[in-house]
């Protein structure tokens, strides 16, 4: 029988990267959502299972932080081997305002 398939979606908690997530849970994938929200995360999951994927798995992750990203892959190479798919839909906005909005100095930290 073959594998089944996994999915990481990093910011996989909302928008674009749920979406995304939960069509991968729809085509039968074991799905991975990563994100800092813990309660959307657990809700994102728990929608990708309810959708037909295997087993759903949140893993809170801070792309910000090196350690934080290091875990996710310590966590799914250990509970799911290698991906097949991973997505990074993730994205740092610290301002709160729109990607255009925010000042040059704002953005020259988000590509660090």
């Amino acid at each position: 029988m073959a594998e089944t398939p996994t999915a990481v979606v990093i910011g996989g908690t909302s928008g674009i990267g749920r979406a995304i997530a939960q069509r991968f849970a729809e085509d039968g994938y074991h799905v991975v959502v990563s994100g800092r929200d813990a309660t959307r995360g657990n809700e994102a999951a728990g929608s990708c299972q309810a959708a037909g994927a295997p087993r759903a798995l949140f893993v809170q992750t801070d792309v910000a932080d090196s350690g934080s990203v290091e875990a996710l892959a310590r966590i799914v190479s250990d509970g799911f081997g290698t991906p097949h798919v991973v997505v990074n839909c993730a994205g740092i906005l610290q301002s709160g305002k729109y990607v255009l909005d925010q000042d040059l100095d704002e953005d020259e930290k988000m590509w660090r």
